[in-house]
């Protein structure tokens, strides 16, 4: 693998008929990934509560220039892909809004696809191999089921190859620019999600893994731009009178990361860690292929190159080390939440790709593309899983204006629900007192306890009610309309008011105090710009 590698020479020159192929081999390769992207977003998969949530604030952006999607700013996550969100809004409903987004997701990650190339493209010379990493992530299982999504992952697995790209083709750049560069796109993608703070230690990794102590100053250096550039996130939430929510917010976050407080994923008080994994195992089995070809050829580097590697070597095994210990962290200690899997798929498809010598290489290249196109054919060609939009159109036409209490969350129902009011009692006898007859009920959210759904509100109501119909769901295995008593009555008031805009979260204040951040780290490169002519040092 590494014998063509170009970080440090001249690119070797390459036979004719490469360069003749070459440009419509990538061409190629985009376009397949494109369709594979592309086909069937809105339908392959039902949507979940996050999706609405984040869609809600970019249409809050949108109409009302703020970062919320309640009466508080948005803490939880930093503002800059519900920005993108906002901008991308194209001025429906929020279930349309929703969807809308997805097709954000899709084309942010075939943005991707070409950072995923690009980045081959640093250490490999063959074309058929950049190729082959471009389409590994297209296809991936991981990315097709995240990274077609109004989530908060396509843009940040993007952030996550660019700034792995520009740490690597930066390195000799001179000492202000790398650090001032790689500094501020680190903490415009930290901006994006916090947790890409292992990407952003990458170029640490590999200083300490070549004992190079002036590029450690400078990787370290370029961390401290970073934070500079995080910092207004805070800043902007105490300018705007919510530094204590802003602070309540991310302690909670902190504990759901040290494993002090489960609210979800695999290690949830109650749920069975193996019948989550279990249910999605098939899925996701190509990406799980995937992960550990990855990890194979991770060890094989070890094996070869020791922990002293050259350069192309130990930016692939920093990349790899940092991603699958970040992701073995979130599994076994901290939340481990489906979605940051994708954060661990390109440096997987790289050693996957790149850690092989000769035939090998194309020979386990072939046969996770072929496990890979399998899992696209059946679980986004042919998948039809759009259970809550058809049992939300069913319900709106036969039941306007009765009360439905909805399984796992209530506002992932209410967009679908325009015309009944949507409740979330735990409780199935205080729901009846309070005038609720029927009742939304899902397998899966019974199962795992998600948001207001157990077993026992499902076996109460399955035990007092009858079925009036329901819809199987590949996501939630099955979505039910149950109702407890007979004679239901309309309610004079149909649907859930409007949820509040928070009046302190302006869109503005946040990009102005972002480009006077970024102003000041530019300011730093032209005061500097006489040391930056010296070189590193």
């Amino acid at each position: 693998m590494l014998e063509t590698t170009l970080l440090d020479v001249p690119r070797p020159a390459e036979p004719g008929y490469w360069r003749r192929w070459r440009p419509w081999l990538y061409a190629g390769a985009l376009l397949t990934a494109a369709v594979a992207l592309f086909t069937n977003v809105r339908g392959a998969r039902d949507f979940d509560l996050d999706e609405v949530m984040y869609a809600l604030a970019g249409q809050n952006i949108a109409e009302h220039g703020s970062i919320s999607w309640g009466d508080q700013l948005t803490a939880v996550h930093p503002p800059l892909h519900f920005l993108l969100l906002g901008l991308y809004d194209n001025g429906g409903s929020l279930i349309e809004a929703m969807f809308h987004a997805r097709t954000m997701g899709a084309l942010v990650t075939l943005l991707t696809v070409v950072a995923v190339g690009m980045l081959a493209r640093r250490f490999t010379a063959n074309p058929l191999l950049v190729v082959a990493a471009m389409l590994l992530f297209a296809v991936d299982a991981f990315v097709l089921r995240f990274g077609r999504t109004a989530l908060i992952e396509p843009t940040a697995v993007f952030a996550q190859v660019i700034v792995v790209y520009l740490a690597i083709r930066m390195r000799r750049a001179p000492s202000p620019t790398f650090i001032v560069v790689v500094g501020c796109v680190s903490g415009l993608a930290l901006l994006v999600k916090e947790p890409l703070l292992f990407a952003m230690l990458v170029p640490l990794g590999v200083a300490l893994l070549q004992r190079d102590w002036v590029f450690l100053r400078r990787s370290a250096g370029s961390l401290l731009v970073a934070a500079a550039v995080y910092a207004v996130f805070p800043i902007w939430a105490v300018v705007n009178g919510a530094g204590s929510w802003w602070l309540a917010e991310h302690n909670i976050s902190a504990e759901r990361f040290f494993g002090l407080k489960q609210l979800s994923g695999l290690n949830r008080t109650g749920v069975s860690s193996f019948s989550v994994f279990t249910d999605s195992f098939l899925g996701y089995a190509a990406g799980y292929l995937v992960f550990a070809l990855g990890a194979a050829g991770l060890l094989l580097l070890v094996v070869r190159r020791g922990l002293r590697p050259d350069e192309p070597t130990a930016w692939l095994m920093s990349f790899g080390g940092l991603s699958y210990g970040f992701l073995a962290y979130c599994v076994l200690v901290g939340q481990a939440n489906e979605q940051l899997t994708i954060y661990t798929v390109v440096p997987a498809v790289l050693l996957t790709v790149l850690a092989w010598n000769g035939r090998a290489a194309l020979a386990v290249c072939a046969a996770a593309l072929a496990v890979s196109a399998l899992g696209w054919v059946t679980n986004v060609a042919l998948a039809e899983d759009d259970a809550t939009t058809r049992m939300g159109a069913r319900i709106t036409a036969q039941l306007p204006c009765v009360a439905v209490n909805a399984t796992g969350n209530a506002e992932r129902w209410i967009p679908v629900l325009p015309s009944n009011h949507v409740t979330a009692f735990r409780d199935g006898p205080a729901a009846v007192r309070s005038g609720v007859q029927a009742f939304l009920l899902s397998g899966k959210d019974s199962r795992l306890r998600y948001g207001n759904s157990s077993p026992e509100l499902a076996d109460w109501v399955k035990g007092n009610g009858r079925r009036l119909y329901g819809f199987s769901s590949r996501r939630y295995e099955s979505i039910e309309l149950w109702v407890v008593g007979s004679g239901m009555t309309a309610l004079s008031e149909c649907a859930n008011p409007p949820r509040a805009v928070a009046a302190n979260a302006s869109s503005t204040g946040f990009l102005a105090l972002l480009f006077a951040a970024l102003a000041v780290a530019a300011f730093g490169v032209v005061g500097r710009h006489r040391w930056a002519r010296r070189g590193p040092r």
